[in-house]
């Protein structure tokens, strides 16, 4: 296959014209499916076949196949496992691939060269041709960051684990917390910061949370749901006062059969031990009571988006189990931007279905009640940006629309809308100080909004990936997501306070903060 040159177009996979000069590198070396694997995955023959050749792993031919699975690969003891390039070496300078002739390993020089080969046939999307419609080049200082935090090999689960990196995201966090969120007139951002935010794995699975703490705030205010965790840790620490000893044996045992994990999530059915029983009456009429009864039976929550949002909003909803037609897709105008008059509308009429059945309608259909409205800041094609203003009070005016308590007219529902603004692709501008700039892009008005995420690996160069998503409430993502496994999270440990995998739906995390720490640091 010819060297394509990569003019107008090497990140989207349309062949360019070739270049002669020898000067000019290649975007990649472009091959199809069929003739990468034949050029890369090949297998080779057991006798004089060159294994730095091929990144098949299965890599002898399969005329041999039947032999190597009956010949027993010898035991390897501790110290080869933990040490395979000694294993290497050894095997080297001995001269033999094994005591039973077949291969376990290769030198470590033609590892090298099998690296190689995935980076000559890989797409170079540090090149100044290269136009993906997503992500560019890669910035230099977050790549060396990141190599620092790969060579720690940690997560970020606990303060105990990493605490460097634990501290590192709390403070990128709460930067970020000032810079969008700050009030206005707090020009300086002297004002802390009380939300809480997180580095998510990507900017979908950000969209997924931001649903996910929607829907728990508007179950708990409604009754239909608890701050278990939350009550529980509470539970926990009062009991600690009573009688620390007892607790202790029976929650963070020291000696005798290990925890098991499957063992972490309280169950209705055992209670922590208790010096009386007014006590334990007293910690379980903490929590919210759930409400059965015919006239306030659930719902069925109901989100908006506009026909240009991300699509991860679609597998989101599906997730969380909401029905098909309960994702309400609002038009755009032509440029893009959402149409916030039929999203009023489209409110209006949820509001008119609900008065219907409170008024005893059999004809009414099923009682929907919106709970999430999210707004895209830079939409993937069209690179369109919502008016977050104007979007944030369609849903104030709804929410004021039930009275004082905000309940009126649903049928006893408390009215609250959660808006999440995806800028996954555009929100990075929030770092520019060019007026024409936050205006174009609303920058100013996200602070209205409950939840913001972007991704600093589109337009800040960061490595792929790092996705940063902030809340506006305090301990929503906790209360949304804790479980309180107690083989992790141990309140007695020193610095549990601080510590973030209870915050995540995911338990190891990376150390995604460092990359956006280090831009910020080195650049300003």
């Amino acid at each position: 296959a010819a060297r394509k040159r990569g003019r107008g177009g090497g990140g989207n996979g349309r062949e360019s014209t070739t270049s002669s000069s020898p000067s000019s590198s290649a975007v990649v070396e472009y091959l199809s499916p069929e003739k990468m694997t034949e050029l890369l995955f090949s297998k080779v023959h057991r006798d004089g076949g060159d294994v730095s050749r091929t990144l098949c792993l299965d890599e002898y031919c399969n005329g041999e196949e039947e032999a190597r699975r009956e010949v027993s690969s010898p035991k390897s003891s501790a110290t080869d496992v933990a040490n395979p390039l000694s294993r290497s070496k050894a095997r080297n300078e001995s001269g033999s691939d094994g005591e039973d002739g077949s291969h376990h390993s290769i030198a470590p020089a033609d590892f090298v060269k099998l690296l190689s080969l995935i980076q000559k046939y890989s797409v170079d999307t540090s090149h100044p041709y290269f136009f993906n419609q997503l992500f560019g080049s890669l910035d230099p200082i977050a790549l060396a960051a990141e190599i620092v935090a790969l060579s720690v090999n940690t997560s970020v689960y606990t303060y105990e684990t990493a605490p460097v990196f634990t501290l590192l995201e709390r403070e990128v966090m709460g930067q970020i917390g000032k810079l969008v969120f700050r009030d206005e007139g707090d020009d300086d951002g002297e004002k802390e910061f009380e939300g809480e935010g997180l580095m998510i794995p990507g900017g979908s699975l950000a969209n997924l949370t931001a649903m996910h703490a929607a829907r728990h705030r508007w179950k708990v205010m409604n009754g239909y749901t608890s701050n278990q965790q939350t009550e529980s840790n509470e539970s926990r620490r009062l009991m600690l006062e009573d009688d620390e000893t007892e607790l202790q044996q029976h929650y963070w045992p020291e000696d005798g059969e290990e925890e098991k994990k499957l063992e972490d999530v309280p169950s209705h059915d055992a209670s922590p031990p208790f010096r009386d029983n007014e006590r334990r009456i007293a910690a379980s009429q903490q929590r919210s009571v759930t409400v059965y009864d015919d006239d306030r039976s659930t719902p069925d929550l109901v989100a908006f988006v506009s026909s240009e949002a991300h699509y991860s909003f679609s597998k989101s909803a599906r997730v969380l189990g909401l029905r098909e037609d309960d994702l309400i897709v609002v038009s755009t105008h032509p440029d893009g931007r959402m149409d916030v008059a039929e999203l009023a509308k489209r409110m209006e009429e949820l509001e008119s279905d609900l008065r219907q059945i409170r008024s005893g309608d059999a004809t009414a259909r099923r009682r929907r009640v919106p709970f999430f409205v999210a707004c895209t800041a830079g939409s993937t094609v069209r690179g369109s940006f919502d008016d977050v203003a104007k979007i944030v009070k369609v849903c104030r005016d709804y929410e004021s629309r039930g009275g004082t308590n905000h309940a009126s007219s649903d049928g006893g529902y408390e009215r609250s809308i959660w808006v999440h603004v995806d800028g996954a692709w555009g929100g990075s501008a929030i770092f520019s100080s060019r007026p024409s700039i936050r205006r174009v892009t609303h920058s100013d008005d996200i602070r209205l909004a409950d939840s913001f995420t972007f991704n600093p690996h589109k337009m800040l160069g960061a490595p792929q990936q790092t996705t940063a998503f902030i809340v506006r409430h305090r301990r929503a993502l906790r209360d949304a997501n804790a479980a309180g496994a107690k083989y992790l999270f141990d309140p007695r440990k020193n610095g549990a306070e601080y510590d973030l995998g209870d915050l995540s739906y995911t338990c190891g995390r990376r150390t995604d903060a460092v990359k956006l720490w280090a831009l910020w640091k080195y650049y300003g």
